[in-house]
């Protein structure tokens, strides 16, 4: 990692203004109206067709998410007579009793949901477009720059890119979804771990395990050795070839991994998939897009409700969220950890601890057999306490179910 100093020079003259701002907090009232909250995705895969509704909540309101919607009767039509049904599962989320479901490129599809109270929402009837296959997804090592004590500080980070094109000149309008997962193990044998003091730099210890086998609650076994963490993508990605003369992506970034972090560790794969959306669609998300990466400062967009393509039959009322369909085309690449040089750290760094509390559960314990700093030299011998499930069950982490695209 290379450390570059920065000097800042400032001119004697320099004349400093001082200001005053005082934090608005306006005073926004509750409201007993709630907006219903669709999301819908049709694709060509196999598996259910699934919608999610929930209702809007006041801005001061202490959650994170609106209340789920499970009264409410949900259906989807396409353009050949046919009609699906959604029941309720759960969380606000309704999926049709057919699991081995798939979209047909070419169709048109519409989603008809009826609340308790008789309000009608529709969306706007939404081709299903074919896309096209992914020509390539890859990764590069990028060294960026953050800044820390007045120091700038080069690292290498890990960037996955995709690359693709359409032939026929009919897409225009791409979106992609990406899903991770990586491989993580407890210690088995021996585990360095970062030691912070208060007092002092911080330092790294060696730990010899010593495993209490045959005590469940203090023993190892195979069960909890070995998990898969998965995570889908949070992003929006999206991109628009509608001015370009060739309908073609290159080296579009959908992924950025930093260093220090546990999932380059051992083993990683992400599945990219692809899609196709109309340019009302695209519209919706770049809104989306814009007032998730622009909010905060002073002059930022101000956030507003987003409609998209769904509205109330009584002319009147709108629903906020989304109905779209779409073919979708994946790709699955693996990264090793022997394929890169980004600094990387197990999982279970930071795990245990010096003096438990012997009445706690106590999963396993070591030996320290080295210390970094001399100052430290003297806790060599001594006995390193592990008082945490999670530092010895990776189920508490991920599964310990192998997924069945892995590759060993």
């Amino acid at each position: 990692m290379k450390r570059t100093k920065i000097l800042f020079i400032y001119p004697i003259n320099l004349v400093l203004v001082y200001s005053c701002v005082t934090s608005y907090q306006p005073d926004i009232p509750a409201s007993d109206t709630r907006i219903l909250v669709v999301e819908g995705q049709i694709t060509d895969e196999v598996g259910p067709f699934r919608v999610k509704l929930s209702n809007t909540f006041d801005v001061d309101a202490m959650q994170q998410y609106g209340e789920p919607v499970s009264t409410a009767n949900v259906q989807i039509f396409d353009d050949q007579g046919n009609l699906y049904q959604l029941n309720y599962i759960s969380e606000g989320w309704y999926e049709t009793e057919d699991t081995l479901l798939q979209g047909v490129p070419g169709n048109t599809y519409t989603l008809n949901i009826t609340t308790d109270d008789g309000t009608q929402y529709e969306s706007t009837p939404v081709l299903m477009q074919e896309v096209p296959s992914i020509d390539s997804v890859y990764f590069e090592e990028v060294t960026k720059t953050r800044f820390e004590n007045g120091e700038a500080i080069d690292e290498n980070w890990l960037d996955i890119f995709v690359d693709a094109h359409d032939p026929s000149g009919q897409t225009n309008y791409w979106k992609w979804d990406f899903e991770e997962t990586w491989e993580v193990d407890t210690p088995k044998d021996s585990v360095h771990i970062n030691i912070n003091p208060e007092d002092g730099p911080s330092y790294t210890i060696a730990v010899n395990l010593e495993f209490e086998k045959g005590n469940v609650q203090r023993g190892w076994d195979n069960k909890k050795e070995r998990c898969w963490v998965t995570k889908p993508s949070a992003s929006i990605l999206i991109e628009s070839t509608n001015s370009q003369s060739v309908d073609e992506i290159l080296h579009y970034a959908i992924n950025s991994i930093a260093p220090d972090i546990d999932k380059l560790h051992i083993k990683y794969s992400i599945l990219v998939k692809q899609y196709a959306l109309s340019k009302e669609m695209y519209n919706y998300w770049q809104k989306l897009k814009e007032f998730n990466e622009e909010t905060g400062g002073m002059y930022d967009r101000i956030p507003q409700q987003v409609f998209a393509n769904i509205v109330c039959c009584d002319g009147q009322s709108k629903a906020l969220g989304y109905f779209w369909v779409s073919a979708v085309k994946t790709k699955r690449i693996f990264i090793s950890s022997h394929d890169i040089q980004v600094k990387t750290k197990n999982a279970y760094d930071e795990c245990g601890y010096f003096y438990p509390d012997k009445s706690k559960i106590l999963y396993y314990f070591g030996t320290v057999t080295e210390v970094s700093n001399p100052k430290y030299k003297s806790f060599i011998g001594l006995e390193y306490w592990f008082g945490s499930e999670w530092c010895v069950d990776c189920r508490v982490y991920g599964t310990n179910k192998k997924p069945d695209f892995w590759e060993e």
